[in-house]
């Protein structure tokens, strides 16, 4: 039998409610990219159609990119609160503040990529990378929002349950890396000091602290 969860989560409610009238304005704005959009594991259409300038300022990245904002806030929230990360009251302000910082973070890292990129000239291989890299995560993004409505709404998450979320996270994440750099190795190589720099900088660094601050 399953019990269901029966706390006060009006304004989660909201937020899937807001999340789904997103996703709603991307499929009636831009049909024939949501429809590329979600095939992307077995199509490159979506990426051939953007290949003269990839970019997540286009309307229909931004209304992604909104989505998985909210969504991934929403899952850290649940994280968060399921293993009482912190001696706080987990209510909106604090979902608030985990979107604010959430993004604020995702914001900085984009920033220095395109200084990276200014530096040695990569501009275009950069935008590149950061415009496949954004549209996997808006994707999985998509994969998870279900899965929050059965967590908040049916099933009590467990720690077992939110590890193996948070390690399938991780390993989509890496999937998607190697599966780019399998493709531009050729260009990695030549600049191989500095990319080890920046994935260590940028790419690991991040993670091994989101770690340490849930454990």
């Amino acid at each position: 039998m399953i019990v269901r969860n029966i706390e006060q989560n009006n304004w989660i409610t909201l937020i899937f409610l807001f999340i789904l009238i997103l996703i709603l304005i991307g499929n009636q704005l831009f049909p024939e990219k949501f429809a590329e959009f979600k095939k992307i594991f077995f199509s490159g259409k979506y990426f051939t159609s953007h290949q003269k300038k990839p970019s997540v300022f286009n309307l229909f990245s931004f209304i992604l990119y909104l989505a998985h904002g909210f969504i991934l806030s929403l899952a850290l929230f649940i994280l968060f609160k399921a293993k009482s990360v912190f001696l706080v009251e987990y209510d909106f302000t604090f979902y608030l503040q985990i979107f604010i910082v959430l993004n604020t973070l995702i914001g900085i890292k984009y920033l220095f990529e395109k200084i990276i990129a200014s530096i040695f000239s990569m501009d275009k291989v950069i935008d590149n990378y950061i415009f496949h890299k954004i549209t996997y995560k808006n994707l999985l993004a998509f994969y998870l929002f279900p899965i929050l409505l059965i967590l908040t709404y049916t099933w009590k998450p467990t720690t077992n349950i939110l590890v193996l979320l948070t390690i399938l996270y991780l390993v989509f994440n890496l999937f998607v890396l190697l599966k780019y750099y399998a493709k531009h190795q050729k260009f990695i190589y030549k600049f191989s000091f500095y990319f080890i720099l920046y994935l260590c900088a940028l790419e690991i660094a991040p993670y091994i602290i989101l770690y340490k601050v849930i454990t």
